[in-house]
């Protein structure tokens, strides 16, 4: 099989993306979940409100239950006696008790506060005039039967979910999360709990894609160690014909144990393949199987600092388009560099800091490696030379 070599050549990290978000298409595929599940998940239809909310006149204190009018010049200088009853319908000068949540009697068109009030026998003494409508929510204030709740992408909260739950609502319909094949590679790579010699290394890349990816909202599977070699890496690739994306670690260089572009291509097609950033030149980016009915390739090398990089550049981004996401809003602060991060024209770097007091120390790996303390990550742009140590820069935590 002929050796495919686009790396030659190295294209943005913008110009990859575009790339790679052309040939990803959202999921149209959905199921029903219950409610107690659909934290985070994306909405395939328009919610309408199948009834009012609130469905009655509610009240929201605890308090009475009251005539307004029967109010009127309340003061802590001139209380007003009410009678206290219990019947569904409040007459005037009368008055019923109600907790938070209580609907009112008929008749009754306020609530007078609990703390406004003082019990006396078979009735109380209001201190305070109330308004008509004061401390009552009425009916379909917030939401009225008919209304557009929620519209369909949108990525259901918490207190979205609540909403949905008081509206009478046990379950919902939402897109199904992307299925992501993660295939680790390499013939150096022992399996998690191995004892590792000399030249062997236990995977690790595999799991941090796998933490990744069910991060960003993806369904990952993790595959066995792919050793180095043609048939084996084809035979890995045609599992993923059944998901929406593959991610590969390792063999993405142009080494001799290097076989993924070759194989990519001989089943589909590489459309980039070498990529200005830093960590992270030698991944690319292509498709196997058929243009109709193909999988999106991400293929990322073994070295774990270029894999997290790649993992968080890209794979991000296409999970968000693929199970119709918002893109991540990632925190970002103003910080203060203790050393510089070299970087050159045309690739962007992307740096680990510890952060502390507003001041970045950047470290020697993004990979596995133990730091106390919080961390984020600086990226240099593609058109700057680095930063200088004392540079006031701005940090993102990706993590």
């Amino acid at each position: 099989m002929p050796r495919v070599n686009h790396f030659d050549k190295l294209i943005s990290v913008e110009d990859a993306l575009d790339v790679l978000l052309s040939i990803i298409k959202p999921l149209e595929r959905t199921s029903k979940i219950e409610l107690e599940n659909a934290d985070n998940r994306i909405l395939a239809h328009d919610v309408i409100a199948p009834k009012d909310f609130p469905h009655y006149d509610m009240s929201f204190m605890d308090g009475y239950a009251v005539r307004a009018e029967d109010t009127r010049g309340c003061s802590p200088d001139s209380p007003k006696f009410l009678m206290l009853t219990e019947g569904v319908r409040l007459e005037s000068g009368f008055c019923s008790q109600l907790h938070t949540g209580s609907d009112l009697p008929e008749g009754a068109d306020a609530v007078i506060k609990l703390e406004d009030t003082k019990n006396e026998k078979d009735g109380l003494m209001a201190y305070r005039e109330v308004a008509v409508g004061e401390n009552i929510t009425p009916r379909g204030k917030t939401v009225k039967k008919g209304d557009l709740l929620y519209k369909k992408g949108f990525q259901l909260k918490p207190t979205n979910i609540a909403m949905l739950a008081t509206l009478g609502l046990a379950e919902i319909e939402v897109f199904e999360r992307p299925k992501v094949l993660v295939i680790p590679t390499g013939d150096e790579i022992i399996e998690r709990g191995l004892e590792a010699g000399p030249g062997r290394i236990n995977e690790s890349n595999g799991l941090m894609c796998y933490l990744f990816v069910r991060r960003y909202g993806g369904k990952a599977t993790v595959i066995n160690i792919v050793p180095d070699d043609v048939e084996k890496l084809a035979e890995s690739l045609r599992r993923g014909l059944k998901y929406d994306l593959i991610v590969t670690s390792g063999g993405s260089s142009v080494g001799k144990r290097d076989h993924m572009p070759e194989v990519i291509e001989s089943m589909g097609k590489v459309l980039v393949h070498g990529v200005g950033l830093k960590p992270g030149r030698p991944m690319g980016i292509g498709y196997v199987g058929q243009e109709r009915a193909m999988t999106p390739i991400i293929f990322l090398p073994g070295f774990p600092d270029a894999c997290a990089v790649g993992t968080m550049m890209f794979v991000d981004r296409a999970i968000k388009k693929l199970g119709h996401y918002p893109e991540t809003r990632y925190l970002k602060r103003t910080v203060i560099l203790s050393e510089r991060i070299r970087s050159f024209r045309g690739t962007k770097a992307v740096a680990k800091v510890v952060v502390e007091d507003g001041k970045a120390a950047p470290v020697s790996t993004i990979g596995p490696a133990p730091y106390d303390g919080e961390y984020a990550y600086v990226i240099v742009p593609d058109d700057v030379d680095g930063y200088d140590a004392l540079s006031e820069v701005e940090s993102i935590y990706l993590e």
